[in-house]
């Protein structure tokens, strides 16, 4: 069981002892992203997560920050969403503290050199550049911002060339030292390990972890009333989709029974989607759906990549599959189905120690505790039909469908129709 330790100053640790591993994850969490920023911040505190990589007092380059771990046959890796900067290492249980130790210096001890911000500038820049020349990548960020407009959940977490091109070391600087403090820092740690000693090593790599003010998170306006198509037109081979719904936070009761609705749909290759879109009619090679939780929205997506001659096509077959689980909705025996088949995901996906670490970690940030996979499986088990009828009428709106384009579509009047739930 996942332990929960509150250090001088708010230090968040969460140490879960999984003997029969050979591995170590440790997670270090900070409470910023995107969703922190102000509106010409946008990207900073991406553009942070690359600094913490180009070197420290101890480790003054990346090459000898990375072989610390490397070197070991670990891995090392981080990642920025609306909600938080992660910070990752996985490495042979006998190095734990080394693991540790690597994660304090990069946190508390960057570099942070003004040569490095100009390398890391371009980097980025190029970053968001080879998005913009990925369809299938920029046509999910184009549905974010049809959805929700120029707020952080509709933008990129990079930010934009006119951004990231504007920030002065300074400014990077004063967000970094606001942002890394003892109120925004959770530490989570997964693997062969023992708690009392783990716990040890985590109090004195990060006793210069300085005490602050937790950041807030921007709130969530309202998104953008649809029906409505989005179009970027581009000569390319194939029209990548996405037909975006906002949806449910990541507290919303209804959670659970969105996880099955999403199965049913969209969620895997036996879902409803994928058997009429791929199977039946042979219109795409692949096609799914997905759902993002956030503090207080989420969305639904459901997203493909087609010939541009069957686009019509391909949405007219989407939008019948969601009006059949509307106006008929899904019957005992597939409930029983889909419902086995996400518990079993649940704990097929808790195999790894770094999958616990993030799991446990996510938890904390999110809810202040973790819930236990017993209780999640048990809440899965207890839903009925009536509740999948629930959550499929608060997401399958007509004035929650928003449809974005990347491809040669020339005429829009044969999408718009389709688009609405009235009738079979």
């Amino acid at each position: 069981m996942p332990e929960l330790h509150v250090l001088d100053g708010g230090l968040r640790v969460v140490i879960e002892s999984l003997p029969h591993t050979y591995s170590a994850s440790v997670c270090c969490y900070v409470a910023i992203g995107s969703g922190h920023e102000q509106d010409h911040q946008s990207g900073m505190a991406h553009f942070i997560e690359h600094m913490l990589f180009k070197g420290t007092t101890l480790r003054p380059n990346p090459k000898t920050l990375i072989e610390t771990i490397e070197g070991v046959g670990g891995m090392i890796d981080a990642y920025t969403n609306v909600e938080s900067t992660v910070y990752s290492v996985k490495v042979a249980h006998i190095h734990l503290a080394r693991a540790i130790d690597v994660l304090a210096d990069m946190m508390m001890h960057p570099l942070l050199l003004a040569s490095d911000v100009e390398k890391e500038r371009r980097v980025i820049i190029e970053e968001i550049s080879q998005t913009e020349d990925s369809p299938a990548e920029l046509v999910h960020m184009l549905s974010d911002y049809a959805l929700w407009g120029n707020q952080p959940i509709g933008r990129d977490i990079a930010g934009s060339v006119e951004t990231v091109g504007q920030f002065r070391r300074e400014e990077l600087v004063a967000f970094w030292q606001t942002a890394y403090n003892r109120a925004n820092v959770m530490i989570s740690i997964a693997g062969n390990v023992d708690v009392a000693t783990t716990l040890a090593l985590v109090t004195e790599a990060f006793a210069g972890l300085p005490a602050g003010v937790a950041s807030q998170l921007r709130p969530t306006a309202a998104p953008v009333a649809g029906p409505k198509v989005t179009v970027k037109f581009d000569e390319s081979e194939q029209v990548h989709f996405c037909l975006g719904m906002p949806a449910l936070a990541i507290n919303d009761p209804d959670r659970r029974a969105l996880l099955v609705f999403d199965a049913v749909v969209g969620g895997n290759s036996t879902s409803r989607l994928f058997q009429e879109i791929r199977e039946e009619r042979a219109l795409a090679y692949m096609i799914g759906s997905y759902s993002r939780e956030y503090a207080d929205a989420g969305k639904w997506v459901v997203s493909a990549s087609v010939d541009p001659a069957h686009i019509n096509e391909a949405i007219h077959a989407v939008m019948k599959v969601l009006r059949e689980v509307l106006h008929r909705g899904i019957d005992a025996r597939e409930l029983a189905q889909i419902k086995e088949q996400v518990k079993g995901g649940i704990l097929l996906s808790l195999e790894d120690t770094m999958a616990v670490a993030m799991r446990n970690g996510s938890h904390v940030l999110r809810y202040g505790r973790i819930i236990p996979v017993d209780t999640v499986v048990h809440d899965v088990e207890r839903l009925v039909l009536d509740d999948i009828s629930r959550v499929t009428q608060r997401i399958l709106r007509d004035a929650h469908l928003h449809l974005t384009l990347i491809g040669p579509v020339q005429k829009m009047d044969a999408l718009v129709k389709e688009l609405h739930f009235t009738n079979l």
